[in-house]
């Protein structure tokens, strides 16, 4: 692989979210599934929808801003690893080249 990957939400999906008890549901039009995220999920596409697209880094270091408290950074990156990983599992969103 070369450089850095980034992602983004995959073209023509769009999110529609509800608050529930303690928790985020969201509708993804891509693939008509209704889930529950976490608020860093919710938070990452976000800013994805913001930006367009972000590398690994740029998460890594949103969800730092959004910390209470001060968050190691093997345990900031283990957050992104896990949150692109359960994002992309779900299809929410893609991995592409940054280039």
């Amino acid at each position: 692989m070369t450089g850095p990957d980034c992602f983004r939400i995959p073209s023509g999906v769009e999110f529609q979210r509800w608050q529930g008890d303690g928790e985020c549901v969201i509708y993804h039009s891509g693939t008509g599934e209704t889930m529950r995220l976490s608020e860093a999920a919710i938070a990452v596409l976000n800013l994805l929808a913001e930006s367009g697209r972000l590398d690994k880094t740029a998460i890594k270091l949103a969800l730092n801003a959004m910390m209470d408290a001060p968050v190691s950074d093997q345990e900031l990156q283990t957050a992104v690893n896990e949150l692109t990983r359960v994002l992309l599992s779900h299809e929410c969103i893609e991995q592409v080249s940054c280039g």
